[in-house]
């Protein structure tokens, strides 16, 4: 009995029957405790020895436990346990334990293990050489768990939203994260093609990819993302979302959630003032506004690209080209 809850305790309180088994816990023992509601079954041959329901973090050690070793967690659950902060990763219901969030795990091709309940078993020829170890969990490295993650997102926006946090927050690179779209299944890429596409053009957010591609589409030239702005005598404006460098238009994404309210609206504010003060166009766009109304977007978009050239370009340029620029040459003025 020792050994059954010291091995149990090393495990947030799981054993499985094989480790039952080694320990010389009769089948018949198992199976007592659990008909009569001293132990819970998470898994097939993974018990919790406390009974109630598991906890989370319990069930996903539970599937690792059940898919045996050398597996490991990808997808959003390994995002979370890295610390992605992407909304809609949070938006887990641990108070649905008939529902569980699925839990995606990694095993070499050359085993057979089946998906069951919440647990989605992947057989892969790529199983990752070196995983990593946090907490209590083995992970696929991070580009990996992204990209699994990615593909089986509902929507553009939150693959999006989940590539450029790993690029901004400097836990992957673009260039990984194309290696995995490359070398990873087709089936599902969709959303991880355009985030990949998104954070290569420069984007920093899931909104700034929206409109990096509509300008994209629409053909918009001499377009700079996230282009760090000066004057002609080297003061510092801004950095600009996009930065229409032949006419001196800036293109701002101003979310309420991050531009509407205290030091943000502050910012803002301040922001525009120099934008102003250097006799550059702002036009503010809200993420709403290109989800919802892009050819209104467009529109608004033409409108500033017609009024700017019927004045002189502002004195301003970019002192840095530290993103990619949408393809066309920075416009060769003052030169």
């Amino acid at each position: 009995m020792n050994d059954l809850i010291a091995t149990a305790d090393a495990q947030l309180g799981l054993i499985t029957a094989a480790q039952l088994s080694e320990i010389g816990v009769p089948t018949s023992t198992t199976s007592r405790r659990r008909a009569g509601g001293m132990w819970t079954r998470v898994l097939p041959g993974v018990h919790l020895v406390d009974g109630g329901r598991p906890t989370r973090q319990q069930r996903l050690l539970a599937a690792l436990l059940y898919a045996g070793p050398g597996s490991m967690l990808t997808g959003t659950a390994s995002c979370r346990i890295y610390g992605f902060r992407s909304l809609r990763l949070q938006e887990v219901a641990d108070d649905e334990p008939e529902r569980p969030e699925p839990v995606h795990v990694l095993i070499t091709h050359e085993r057979r293990r089946l998906s069951t309940g919440y647990v989605r078993i992947e057989r892969t020829h790529r199983l990752p050489a070196e995983p990593v170890r946090r907490q209590q969990f083995t992970m696929a490295p991070l580009p990996r768990a992204v990209s699994d993650a990615a593909r089986r997102l509902p929507r553009a926006s939150d693959a999006i939203a989940l590539v450029t946090e790993a690029v901004q927050r400097g836990w992957a690179d673009a260039g990984e994260l194309a290696d995995e779209l490359r070398e990873g299944p087709t089936r599902g890429s969709a959303y991880l093609r355009q985030a990949v596409a998104a954070v290569k053009l420069g984007a920093h957010s899931a909104p700034e990819a929206d409109l990096a591609r509509l300008l994209e589409a629409d053909g918009v030239p001499h377009v700079i993302y996230n282009a760090t702005l000066v004057t002609g005598s080297g003061e510092f404006i801004a950095i600009a979302d996009a930065w229409l460098d032949d006419v001196g238009v800036a293109l701002e994404v101003d979310s309420v959630e991050h531009h509407a309210v205290g030091a943000g609206f502050e910012r803002t504010i301040r922001r525009n003032s120099r934008y102003a003060r250097s006799g550059v166009t702002v036009v503010t766009l809200l993420p709403t506004d290109i989800w919802n109304s892009p050819n209104r977007v467009m529109r608004e978009v033409a409108t500033a690209r017609t009024t700017a050239l019927a004045r002189p370009r502002p004195d301003v340029h970019v002192s840095h080209l530290s993103s990619p620029s949408s393809g066309h040459r920075a416009w060769p003025w003052g030169a």
